[in-house]
């Protein structure tokens, strides 16, 4: 019998027997990695990369059972599962299918390698440092489509990028949108960091290179010209500071962010008064071409989009219209009072979104994956103070992602979608008990 001295040294003993299959699945998942984003290039090569990645499931299963990750999300995520591949196998359009199923295969890949490999503390900053790391890496490259915006004209003329030869960075830049949502998702963990950074990089130098680069995606933010985006990046900052204000012991710094915080909501009550509820829904109802902000038909169009989604819904409840489908079942099925050569790519909600593409089970299952989210990471951040900022961070950066994912979508499988599940992955491993230090 095990007692509770020797449990810590048996799970070491564990931690270095699996360390070669662990070493294995990375080796696996960076090969499969560029061929699930872009599974189109060379289908051969994305065949034989979710062929390696499963042979490389199974036999850790075979050899280790221990590297089947028990965390609190595996129910909501094997129902998420089971939903996403009838969402696969309903699909009557295979090509638009293909890239977002290999997406998903990816992220969740993703978020399995993060919870098995982070067994140490120290395994945690690397794994926060390599999350912002491509997060930058999609911001960089998503500059490429910033060129030719022509939303707002004083940002077009202000944009420092439109003259650059990027034209070969096209196919791996994001649309401006998805980008929008991606900074907002992860920059309240950057400013979360820079508000109470690890005591190994508290001094000024070493905040530094977080600040400049909190600067320079808040700087792309502003260009991708994305009012959703921007609305979702403020709400998400300060959902961050009600986060702090309620997890900190009474203290000044506590009482400060309260007042901020109230002042914050006073803003906003005040704003919505002095434009008035009925100018905003007179907004809504006829948005007007131009503003100084550039047009607001877009609203127009989503006010036409939202109930044929929610009809198709109605009709196919179980299993969706098929992932990534609906930008051609829409067209197919129902008479949409929208041009017909307009590429709608998605419902420009969330919510709505999910449930074409995996059914009403599947939306269910990732409200559900959000609800463990938010309670993994809120006892992460009462009972771990060094764990603290990144966890806060990753929850207010959800709550930015979903802020934003009322009237637009990062859909399942998008490439920046990649974040997302990092970000879930982060939080199971921060949750683990007994990691070493």
């Amino acid at each position: 019998m095990t007692t509770l001295a020797e449990r810590p040294h048996r799970e070491q003993d564990a931690r270095r027997a699996t360390r070669p299959l662990v070493i294995l699945e990375g080796i696996a998942l960076l090969f499969a990695a560029p061929w699930l984003l872009f599974p189109d290039l060379f289908p051969v090569a994305t065949a034989v990369a979710l062929a390696a990645l499963a042979a490389v499931w199974l036999l850790g299963l075979v050899i280790d059972r221990t590297l089947l990750p028990r965390t609190p999300f595996n129910l909501t995520l094997l129902l998420f599962c089971l939903a996403l591949a009838v969402g696969v196998l309903a699909s009557a359009d295979p090509a638009d299918t293909l890239s977002k199923a290999t997406g998903v295969v990816l992220g969740l890949a993703v978020w399995r390698f993060v919870v098995i490999a982070a067994g140490r503390r120290g395994h945690i900053g690397v794994a926060v440092v390599l999350l912002l790391l491509i997060c930058l890496g999609f911001s960089l490259t998503g500059i490429a489509n910033l060129r030719e915006l022509p939303k707002i004209p004083f940002l077009v003329a202000a944009n420092p990028f439109r003259n650059l030869p990027l034209s070969g960075l096209d196919r791996l830049a994001t649309h401006p949108n998805q980008l929008a949502a991606l900074i907002g998702l992860f920059l309240p963990l950057l400013v979360s960091l820079l508000a109470a950074p690890p005591r190994r990089l508290a001094a000024p130098l070493w905040r530094l290179a977080p600040a400049l680069v909190a600067l320079l995606v808040v700087a792309i933010l502003i260009l991708t010209q994305s009012r959703g985006g921007w609305i979702a990046a403020i709400a998400g900052l300060y959902v961050l500071l009600l986060l702090w204000a309620a997890v900190l012991p009474p203290s000044r710094a506590r009482r400060v962010l309260r007042w901020i915080a109230l002042a914050g909501a006073l803003v906003v009550v005040a704003g919505v008064l002095w434009i008035g509820p009925g100018t905003l829904w007179e907004l809504w109802l006829n948005p007007p071409e131009e503003t100084a902000l550039g047009t607001l038909a877009t609203l127009d169009l989503r006010r036409k989009m939202w109930p044929w989604a929610v009809t198709a819904i109605g009709d196919f409840p179980f299993t969706g219209v098929g992932l990534g489908a609906f930008r051609q079942v829409a067209f197919r099925l129902y008479p949409l009072p929208i041009w017909p050569d307009y590429d709608m790519g998605h419902a420009h909600n969330i919510f709505l979104q999910t449930a074409l593409d995996v059914g009403l089970p599947g939306l269910v299952a990732y409200v559900a994956v959000l609800f463990v989210a938010a309670a993994v990471g809120w006892r992460i951040a009462r009972r771990d103070p060094g764990f603290r900022p990144v966890s806060l961070g990753l929850l207010a950066g959800l709550v930015a992602l979903h802020v934003f994912g009322l009237a637009d979508a990062l859909v399942l499988g998008a490439k920046p979608a990649l974040v997302f599940w990092f970000a879930l992955g982060l939080l199971a491993a921060m949750n683990k008990e007994g990691l070493e230090s």
